[in-house]
């Protein structure tokens, strides 16, 4: 990795995590919506966790090394 794109992964990162910590400064009373997306976001984590990724395995790897079987 050459170093100026160390450099600007690192200054992306920092940004990043600047405009993280600045947009949860506000003070702001929780909305409607933040009841409920965490448990939408996690669906989704474990959707593709156990659904896409294994189903992904099975078409790219399982089938074509069995193929011949």
């Amino acid at each position: 990795m050459s170093r100026t794109s160390l450099n600007r992964s690192r200054l992306l990162l920092v940004l990043g995590v600047l405009a993280v910590v600045v947009s949860g400064c506000g003070g702001v009373a929780a909305q409607p919506w933040h009841y409920w997306i965490a448990i939408v976001l996690l669906a989704s984590v474990v959707g593709v966790v156990l659904v896409a990724l294994p189903l992904g395995y099975y078409k790219k790897v399982w089938r074509l090394k069995h193929r011949g079987r």
